[in-house]
This record gives C-alpha cells, sequence and structure tokens, in this order.
C-alpha cells in the first residue's frame, strides 16, 4: 500500500519529464507590475467567455468551458499543481493499493454544501454512482472513472474507491471538476434539471451559482461560508471577490472591446491578432500556459472510404504546409503541433517533433498509387469517374480560435495537389447526430487534461463516436488499446509514461491523425485584477483573485 499525505512527493523521473514538458508553459503574466498592497476583500469581476455550454452539469457535460466556470461551484477530492503533483483538497490524505485498483481517502470534517448538508464519504459515493448511472448519460465524467468498479463507505469520514483494473489516472481525474461534488440531496430531488445549473448547482465551492442567463452570462455570488480551499491556495478563508460575473461575448473584437472599454476586466482566448498590442499596452495583462492534452488535430475516419487505407490518410498529411499555415494564421502565438500529445502534458514524446511532414511529391505519389490518376473540370483527381472528395463538417456556433480560417487554408493546400474538402458548417445537434451516423469523412477537435490518459478519450475502441464516445477516427486498433491499458496500469512514472510515448509513435505510424496546433491559454486582464492565476488545465482560478475598485 502506498500512502500520500501532505504534500505528496513524486519521484525524481516524473519530476524531471514534467520539467522537460513545461518548458513551453507560462503560468505568469506580462504586463503592468507594481505592488499594490495587501488583497482587498470585496468588488465584482467581470469575465468575458467565448461561448456557452448547453448543459452546465460537470457530470454530464464534456465541454471545457463547464469545467472551467463550475470550478467555481464543485470542489474535488484533490487538487492538481502546475507541476504535475497533487495537494490535498476535500480530502486530507490518500492511499493507493500496490496495484492501483483501490484509493482510499481521509476526508475533511467541516466541509458544507450549500443546502446546509455536510459533505462526507456517503456523498463521495453518492455522486460517483450518479456519474456511472446510464440515466445521466454522462459524456466525460464516467470515461474520467474509468475501469470504476464501485465506492465502499468505510465510516463517516473514509471512502475507498475501487476499479476492475489498474487506474493511476484516477487521482488526476479526480482533480477535475468534472467529478465535483453536489449535495446528494440535490442529485436525489432534481437528477434532471442539473444541467439549468443556478439553483440547482449545490456544491460546496468558493461561489454559489446565482442565475443563469441563456446566451448572455453567468452570475456568482461569494460563498462566506467557505473555509476548505485546496492545499496550494493562496489564501483560506472566503474568496475575495464578492462576486463573479460571466459574460458570453462569442466574438473576438466584441471581447476585446469589451476589455479595452472596461466593460469586463478579464477575457479569455484572446485573439492572437490582439495579444502583441495588449502586451506592449500598460494598462493590461497576460496570463497564459500552453493548454495540456490533445492539440488541435484533424481525425480521419479510417471507418470508411477514402481514410480506410492508410495511404489516403498520410496524403493528406504530406499535402498540407501546417508550418506555414499556423504561423500566417495565428502570428507565432500558437506552437506547431507535432505529436498526439501537447508539450506540456506528462508524456510527451518529443520524438515525434522529427517526423517528415510536408511533401506534395510524396502526397501525389500516394494518390497515383490509390488509382486517383484522372482530373475532372474543377481540377480534383478521380478514380472511376468518382472524385477524391472528403467532409469536414463542424459546429459553427461552436468555432473558436480562427479554426474555420484553419480550415479554409488546408482546403486551399488540398485542392493544389487534387483532393476537395468541403467544409460543412452545421449546428451542434446536426453536428452530433452526423458522428452517431458515421457520415463524415473527418472531424477536428482538441481536449484539455494534465495526463497523458487523455489519449484513451480519442483512441481507444470503446470511446467510438457512433455509441456517444469522443472516439471520431473510428479507431480500433488492438495495439493503441494495449499501451493504453499498460500505460494506464503503470505505477512506476518513467515506465507509465513510455506507454503513452509508444502509443504517440503508433498513431502517428497509422496516421490515424494530423497534430495541427496547440491551443496556447490566452488570457487578458485590465490592470486592477490581481493575482488572477490559471490551473493545471490552463483554465481560469478565481479564488485568490482580488480587484482595486474602479
Amino acid at each position: 500500500m502506498r500512502k500520500w499525505n501532505l504534500p505528496m512527493v513524486r519521484s525524481a523521473a516524473v519530476l524531471a519529464t514534467l520539467a522537460v514538458a513545461c518548458t513551453a508553459c507560462s503560468t505568469g503574466g506580462s504586463g503592468p507590475v507594481r505592488d499594490a498592497g495587501p488583497p482587498r476583500p470585496g468588488g465584482t469581476l467581470t469575465y468575458g467567455v467565448h461561448r456557452e455550454a448547453t448543459c452546465i452539469d460537470p457530470h454530464v457535460s464534456a465541454g471545457d468551458i463547464v469545467g472551467e466556470l463550475q470550478r467555481n461551484v464543485f470542489d474535488s477530492l484533490v487538487a492538481q499543481k502546475t507541476d504535475g503533483t497533487f495537494a490535498p483538497w476535500l480530502a486530507t490524505a490518500w492511499q493507493i493499493s500496490d496495484d492501483s485498483r483501490e484509493y482510499t481517502f481521509t476526508l475533511r470534517r467541516d466541509v458544507r454544501f450549500f443546502d446546509g448538508r455536510p459533505f462526507d464519504a456517503a456523498a463521495v459515493q453518492a455522486n460517483f454512482e450518479h456519474i456511472v448511472s446510464p440515466k445521466t448519460k454522462s459524456q466525460y465524467a464516467a470515461s474520467l472513472l474509468g475501469p470504476y468498479a464501485g465506492t465502499d463507505v468505510l465510516d463517516e469520514y473514509t471512502v475507498r474507491v475501487r476499479f476492475k483494473s489498474p487506474n493511476v489516472p484516477f487521482l488526476q481525474a479526480a482533480s477535475t471538476a468534472y467529478l465535483g461534488f453536489y449535495s446528494p440531496a440535490v442529485l436525489a430531488e432534481h437528477p434532471d434539471d442539473l444541467c439549468a445549473g443556478g439553483r440547482f448547482a449545490v456544491g460546496s465551492g468558493p461561489f454559489r451559482e446565482v442565475e443563469v442567463r441563456r446566451g448572455q452570462g453567468i452570475d456568482f455570488v461569494r460563498n462566506d461560508e467557505y473555509r476548505w480551499p485546496p492545499a496550494n491556495a493562496g489564501h483560506t478563508g472566503p474568496a475575495y471577490l464578492e462576486r463573479l460575473t460571466v459574460r458570453v461575448l462569442t466574438e473576438d473584437a466584441v471581447r476585446t472591446g469589451s476589455l479595452r472599454g472596461g466593460q469586463v476586466d478579464v477575457i479569455s482566448d484572446t485573439p492572437p491578432t490582439e495579444i502583441a498590442d495588449l502586451r506592449r499596452d500598460g494598462d493590461f495583462q497576460l496570463v497564459n500556459r500552453n493548454s495540456p492534452g490533445v492539440p488541435y488535430t484533424y481525425f480521419f475516419n479510417v471507418s470508411k472510404e477514402p481514410f480506410s487505407d492508410i495511404r489516403a490518410r498520410r496524403a493528406v498529411g504530406a499535402a498540407v504546409d501546417l508550418d506555414g499555415i499556423v504561423k500566417s494564421v495565428y502570428f507565432g502565438e500558437y506552437p506547431r503541433a507535432y505529436a498526439p500529445l501537447s508539450p506540456t502534458t506528462p508524456g510527451y514524446d518529443r520524438a515525434a517533433e522529427g517526423r517528415a511532414g510536408y511533401d506534395v511529391a510524396t502526397a501525389n505519389r500516394l494518390l497515383d498509387e490509390l488509382g486517383y490518376t484522372g482530373r475532372d473540370a474543377q481540377g480534383y483527381r478521380t478514380r472511376d469517374g468518382h472524385r477524391f472528395s472528403i467532409g469536414l463538417p463542424y459546429a459553427s456556433n461552436l468555432i473558436r480560435e480562427s479554426r474555420d480560417v484553419v480550415a479554409q487554408a488546408v482546403q486551399q493546400e488540398l485542392k493544389k495537389v487534387g483532393i476537395e474538402l468541403r467544409l460543412e458548417p452545421v449546428d451542434y445537434g446536426t453536428y452530433t447526430n452526423l458522428l452517431k451516423r458515421n457520415e463524415y469523412e473527418m472531424t477536428g477537435g482538441s481536449w484539455g487534461r494534465s495526463d497523458p490518459d487523455v489519449l484513451a478519450t480519442l483512441y481507444q475502441s470503446d470511446r467510438d463516436a457512433r455509441k456517444g464516445g469522443s472516439n471520431t477516427g473510428q479507431v480500433h486498433d488492438a495495439g493503441v488499446d494495449a499501451l493504453l491499458a499498460q500505460g494506464r496500469a503503470g505505477t512506476d512514472p518513467a515506465r507509465r509514461y513510455g506507454f503513452y510515448q509508444q502509443a504517440q509513435q503508433l498513431i502517428l505510424d497509422e496516421a490515424y491523425g494530423l497534430p495541427v496546433y496547440v491551443y496556447n491559454s490566452n488570457y487578458a486582464a485590465a490592470s486592477r485584477v490581481h493575482d488572477f492565476t490559471l490551473d493545471a488545465n490552463g483554465w481560469s482560478k478565481f479564488y485568490d483573485t482580488w480587484v482595486e475598485s474602479k
């Protein structure tokens, strides 16, 4: 039995790996630096976000915006620090069995939900059972629990979580808001209302969710009873901010204009076109970090033509000048992606950066081998009268980071070698139905998580998109599955990360995906904002933040 109390210490091997992985990240900011004195409680901070989610229940929704915003409402068993280690939170200590199938947590005794009910072992059990229940229809949280077998209440403040097979990534999963805790009463009394948030978001966090305004934002108010922050927080007691107001500002120009005009104090997804100017402006500060997880990637649907043939997948990869596209679209603010994981993710395989990439001659040779030797009137390659044509559907209301501009540039590159890329903007409901019906050739997406097991979300066989999962490439590769299982079971960090590095190489060998760029969490804040930082996932943290009066 392995046991960790405060603080948890990792081996030299994993710390060295994390140090390498974080060379491209920054959790600090640039801009005005001055001594504003000690933190001053009170005031309202207005936060402008790029989009909203249709469901804000973290047990159901897979949206990163949900994991970020609902962090203010829902606490976790442990907190992940930016160096990859873990700090106590609702759990003061934990024990992990030698085979990583059982996690036993000792819980705090002073935590209360908004409704006054205590947080205890029974609450942990109720929440985890709720997440895995088929009735919940969890889109992500259930997968974070992995091979879940059950939760045992050992006594009022001791709980054991069991798994059917080794589950080393569980501690990291347990640090996310997706596995955060509702009052068991609201789970029992309002299970069908949780997506609405507001009065149904009964957590134990530093802020209460008082109103959700669809299409406009969310209003939070300070939880004055809060006394149980994570051990790595900057202070104890209630949050400094009296109110936190979130406004949905989908247009980049509107978001940055609102910051410059003083209507908002912090914005997310700062457009790369604005970053340089804001960096030079003494009235603003930038806080950023290369996001861990899976970078923005094009996933090829290998279950149908043309991508059932590896030569088609490789041809598309060789035909696109990603270096030029990423540089021109993002002005050097987002780095080019080379591997299935981003550089700040533990287990990132740096060897992927040396692989062959853009090569038009290779693309043309592969297309010839596939038999697409004819040309139609528009110049597209044909085989037996059929055009080499692939569709890229995307939810037009969820576009971010100029991904549509990237797609247009890729479309132009592919046309040069005779490949037609059809860009298909649709509403979110239509998009998800296309995935379930397997009516697409290619998708684009990214996934944030500070653990290499995020690869399972997008490449593991049992996460098939036709069954509601996120494996839109329809990858069913026994080799990938085996490596992911070995990584999930590995207790030695260096050996564990080795399995995930092998999985990355296999994914690239088989051209299951084409990594495009690494998302940089770029936040901009007014100079009146202090102690605004990002968590290990590159998401906002407002508990320690305070503001000067306007």
